[in-house]
């Protein structure tokens, strides 16, 4: 999809495995770290999935609403180390 940023890749584990999550669920071959969730076509429902693969990969409980607060890899990854903190 078209989007309002350029393309940057993950440059961390934890962004490279959202990112790889990403790609899987919304079935799209590169996500920047910066692409937002809904603009490549995320919903709530697989947005339910994010979160359901976040906790069994990372051990974090975050609220459903993290995506809608920070809908990127970026702010998502940063969500998910304030959590392990």
């Amino acid at each position: 999809p078209a989007l309002g940023n350029a393309y940057e890749a993950p440059s961390t584990p934890l962004e490279t495995t959202l990112a790889e999550a990403w790609q899987s669920l919304l079935g799209i071959q590169e996500v920047g770290v910066h692409d937002n969730f809904f603009e490549l076509g995320g919903d709530s429902l697989i947005g339910v999935q994010v979160i359901s693969r976040v906790k069994k990969e990372f051990s974090v409980n975050l609220p459903s609403s993290s995506l809608y607060e920070g809908p990127t890899i970026a702010e998502l990854a940063a969500a998910i180390e304030a959590a392990q903190a």
